[in-house]
């Protein structure tokens, strides 16, 4: 992760602590696959600037930040969000094969307590990456989904250029499984018994009426 969002967290979460102020606030989005929330995310960011509310937003960075406090390569911990698990045999070969091994369990609790950390920093947007599942019970946090139906779905990801020679149905039907799996993995329990704060469908709405939706929602709460 670049230095300067994790010392921008880090300052948060310093100054926080010494006024002994709430967690917070802070937003999770989980979504189907073409729903694009990485494109919400920065949208969102660009209006809460607007209001002079410094907010980052975080997705891929966890996976980097895992690593590097594990002290080891991305790719020995991306299994997790491909929502793999390592067998027993696994765990006795990566024992043996390498000193910087790390169990499932420990890089699962690593990854949990970044996402607990940054939500209680707090003005941190986490996509996906199983936020809902990890921070659902921190106060001041909003979690949202986004849907959409399936053939939407497919037309918004051809659309995109880094699509264009991938199978798209394919695509989605695999990575709204790893989704899934992932929150639920985390979190313990079938997704229809998570309960999200505000589910809103992409198709019936454009960029910026979402975007307005969430404001609104976040004054309602009082978090900005």
């Amino acid at each position: 992760m670049p230095y300067t969002l994790r010392n921008y967290l880090d300052q948060r979460f310093d100054k926080q602590r010494a006024k002994k102020t709430e967690p917070g606030p802070f937003i999770t989005f989980s979504r189907q696959t073409g729903c694009n929330g990485t494109g919400i995310a920065i949208d969102l960011v660009k209006a809460l600037k607007a209001k002079n509310e410094t907010w980052k937003y975080l997705n891929k960075e966890i996976l980097e930040e895992s690593a590097n406090k594990l002290k080891i390569d991305q790719a020995k911990i991306k299994y997790v969000f491909e929502t793999k698990k390592k067998s027993h045999i696994d765990d006795v070969l990566s024992a043996f094969s390498s000193r910087y091994y790390k169990s499932d369990k420990v890089v699962r609790k690593t990854i949990t307590e970044l996402l607990q950390h940054y939500a209680q920093v707090g003005n941190v947007i986490m996509v996906g990456r199983a936020g809902i599942a990890t921070t659902k019970n921190i106060k001041n946090g909003l979690h949202l989904r986004f849907t959409a139906p399936y053939e939407w779905r497919v037309n918004s990801l051809r659309k995109r250029k880094e699509f264009e020679n991938t199978d798209v149905a394919r695509f989605i039907k695999e990575h709204d499984l790893k989704k899934w799996k992932l929150i639920e993995d985390f979190c313990g329990k079938k997704i229809t018994d998570i309960y999200f704060d505000l589910t809103i469908n992409c198709a019936a709405f454009t960029r910026q009426q979402i975007i307005s939706i969430i404001m609104e929602t976040l004054k309602m709460k009082n978090m900005v």
